[in-house]
């Protein structure tokens, strides 16, 4: 590796320096300095999957990548409750990428000048023709101003369709500092194309509340048929328990009120070419589950359970970076999606399947006993 020289064993050869891994070296290292191979990383699908969005109204059979033993058979059990019971609904609330420059001045009362310049509305205007006429591709979502003591940020959100748009939204507050450094009429100390306020690849109460990416929300109903048969409980004893988690889940502080977002994510990012590292703010999200009744139920043991997701903070694509890469390319063709916006439709419907199962193999004490099953590699 460029003159670089280290040891490795025969099963480097064998499974990291392959031949495959070899002859398409070209391709890969487009997206890897220092190439020196691949790794092999098993694949699982679940479904069928039903979906019923605004760009996905149908079944899908669902690729995830991951070594966790049981993590799919969870993932696919979730998958049948939800189509059994007609599927999942999901809508797409808001979708752009957001790149925040800093602004430093020398005084609070300097800053402050400069925020109110920033948030008038003729500013903000000028700053969006700004970032069309260079980017005409791209469409400017909005634009936000926060001053932190001496320090003012412009987060600036931009949408190019199928790209998660990190780049361009980079391109984007390169022009909103320019446009600043031509027109501002005081002098701006100093700055930055990021001051931290973006909260990349990390947890931001911020974006969970106020969107990133692809803000996205799903919701189910299923029968108390189909939860007693799947999922081995009672719509009311799963409520009752998942809302309990989530209450213990505000007692700790913590943002993401799930039960295991994370490992559905993660291995639904691996497969389809998407940043594993994104999961860091996509997995902040919001399970909740809730008795739904039937005409003419009155008894609560007896109502179906209500379901939904909300994913605020959801970090996709289906074009550029690593997704056009041989394998991801291919695990990602076995859902058929055209767009991103069903591939995030179809995501955010994966999730809830996970959390479906999980708190229900928690609640009915399935989840101890896999445990002991389960086999350990060595």
């Amino acid at each position: 590796v460029r003159g670089r020289e280290f040891k490795v064993d025969a099963g480097f050869w064998e499974h990291v320096a392959d031949e495959q891994s070899v002859r398409q070296a070209a391709v890969y290292k487009n997206n890897c300095e220092n190439y020196v191979g691949t790794i092999k990383y098993p694949v699982g699908v679940i479904g069928p999957l039903r979906v019923n969005g605004e760009h996905s109204n149908r079944e899908y059979i669902v690729p995830m990548a991951t070594h966790e033993a049981e993590l799919l058979a969870s993932y696919d059990r979730g998958a049948k409750a939800i189509t059994e019971a007609g599927g999942v609904t999901a809508r797409i609330k808001r979708r752009c990428m957001l790149r925040a420059p800093m602004f430093r001045f020398r005084t609070v009362a300097e800053a402050t000048d400069f925020y109110r310049y920033a948030e008038s509305e003729e500013v903000k205007e000028l700053l969006c023709e700004a970032v069309h006429e260079a980017m005409d591709f791209c469409t400017v979502t909005h634009v936000n101003v926060f001053q932190t003591d001496r320090k003012v940020h412009i987060s600036i959100g931009v949408d190019s369709s199928d790209a998660a748009t990190h780049n361009l939204a980079t391109y984007a507050g390169d022009i909103v500092m320019q446009h600043m450094s031509d027109n501002y009429p005081a002098k701006i100390d100093e700055m930055f194309i990021e001051g931290g306020f973006n909260a990349g690849k990390r947890v931001s109460i911020m974006h969970t509340l106020l969107g990133k990416g692809h803000s996205v929300v799903a919701d189910c109903v299923i029968p108390y048929d189909v939860v007693d048969r799947v999922l081995h409980t009672t719509p009311y004893r799963l409520q009752r328990f998942q809302k309990i988690h989530n209450a213990t889940n505000g007692f700790i502080g913590s943002i993401s009120s799930t039960a295991h977002v994370a490992n559905g994510l993660a291995a639904f990012f691996i497969a389809t070419g998407n940043d594993p590292a994104c999961v860091a703010e996509s997995q902040a999200a919001v399970t909740h589950f809730d008795l739904d009744a039937p005409e003419g139920v009155s008894d609560l043991g007896r109502h179906d359970l209500y379901a939904s997701i909300t994913l605020n903070s959801l970090i996709l694509s289906c074009v550029g970076s690593g997704t056009q890469l041989p394998s991801f390319h291919a695990a990602r063709s076995i859902m058929g999606v055209r767009s991103v916006n069903e591939l995030a439709e179809v995501c955010a419907a994966m999730v809830l399947a996970g959390e479906l199962s999980l708190f229900a193999a928690i609640e009915n004490g399935e989840f101890s006993h896999r445990g002991r099953s389960t086999p350990r590699g060595g």
